[in-house]
């Protein structure tokens, strides 16, 4: 097998630059336009004839996760560029590891380059359904440890993935093909992480459809936003249940906790600055938010408010068990996954309506009330 794999790995490597992860400390490069505003891990910068983006270490914010520099394809000279992943744009072959990345580029009209996914059976929108039916997109595996081999066949120009702490992507890092670090879900607020569509729309040639779609969203999610800015009630929300063993709960400095406040809510653990979840067990959560007005969960199936006493007889001990403020979003019939990240505007309007009915009554997206 070496004898394959060397070849291919080098020859990648020479056409698509240098891979792994970006360890030197976040430096801006001189001139160019930033095209960013909201996101706080990516800044993208456009020096005419290629553009540079910067993905800042979630976990240390003094450094760079990666610096990719896109190149367009018609640009035949390769020299003078900065240090950092080269990418040719748009690219033409992709792996993508989540539903939620998939079906933002097939918003914008890139599903052609989308060559292969990993975990196929989790991924809902339809052109990459019907791609992973027709043969023209490859299921390559468990995006834990995908098929080396079928990755080699396809030979994709780029793979998309979301990175996390201290882990790596194991026997993929080996091949020379550039992973695009997807750290959206790390940001701390919902607008800036929808703005990696721009990101995705630099990748695909849909950089004016992508911007496009950004600023509807941040018009629509501030025009809900000011519609519950003045509200003098702010009701108490906890979210998810004890799953085997562990609550998670998203930190206070988490996009999620952020909707939550912007929704004209208050959170329980609003004063933690974690961006990620928490983890606690049953009693840390009765015993901070026993009282809160509201319960949001997400479950995969529906989930009645009988299931849920059944399920743990202590869930009776929080209010909103009993006055009826248990709302539920079935994963398995929502769309919720697939479009909050990029579409944030919705789940805020489901919030708006859920704790603010005054304000707003409109149908529910994702949510509907427990019985």
């Amino acid at each position: 097998m070496k004898h394959i794999l060397y070849p291919i790995a080098f020859i990648c490597a020479f056409m698509c630059g240098c891979t792994g992860r970006y360890t030197n400390s976040s430096s801006a490069l001189p001139g160019g336009d930033t095209l960013t505003s909201h996101s706080e891990l990516l800044t993208m910068v456009d020096y005419g004839d290629y553009l540079i983006a910067d993905v800042t270490n979630p976990w240390d914010t003094t450094k760079l996760l990666a610096r990719y520099v896109l190149v367009p394809r018609e640009r035949e000279e390769l020299s003078g560029l900065p240090e950092g992943t080269v990418l040719r744009t748009p690219l033409q072959s992709s792996l993508v590891y989540s539903g939620v990345h998939g079906g933002a580029i097939c918003e914008l009209g890139a599903v052609d380059a989308v060559t292969a996914v990993a975990d196929g059976g989790y991924f809902s929108v339809v052109p990459i359904v019907e791609g992973l039916k027709r043969g023209s997109i490859t299921d390559v595996g468990n995006s834990m440890s995908p098929s080396v081999e079928k990755i080699i066949a396809l030979m994709p120009e780029a793979i998309l993935a979301s990175p996390y702490q201290n882990a790596g992507y194991g026997a993929i890092e080996t091949l020379g093909i550039p992973v695009i670090e997807c750290a959206d879900y790390m940001e701390s607020t919902p607008l800036g992480r929808a703005e990696w569509i721009k990101l995705l729309g630099a990748l695909y040639g849909a950089t004016n459809r992508a911007d496009s779609i950004f600023q509807s969203e941040c018009g629509k999610y501030e025009d809900l936003k000011r519609s519950v800015a003045d509200v003098e009630y702010r009701p108490t929300v906890i979210t998810e249940q004890l799953t085997d063993g562990v609550w998670y709960v998203p930190g206070g400095r988490s996009y999620m906790a952020r909707m939550l406040e912007d929704a004209g809510a208050g959170y329980p653990w609003s004063s933690d600055s974690s961006t990620g979840s928490l983890q606690l067990d049953f009693a840390a959560v009765l015993d901070r938010a026993s009282d809160a007005d509201y319960w949001l969960i997400r479950s995969y199936g529906p989930l009645s408010l009988s299931a849920l006493m059944s399920n743990n007889p202590l869930n009776a001990k929080f209010k909103a068990a009993l006055n009826g403020g248990v709302y539920v979003c079935d994963t398995s019939e929502s769309s919720l996954f697939d479009e909050f990240p990029f579409h944030p505007e919705k789940l805020l309007a489901d919030y708006i309506n859920i704790f603010h009915p005054e304000v707003s009554s409109r149908h529910l997206n994702y949510y509907r009330k427990a019985e």
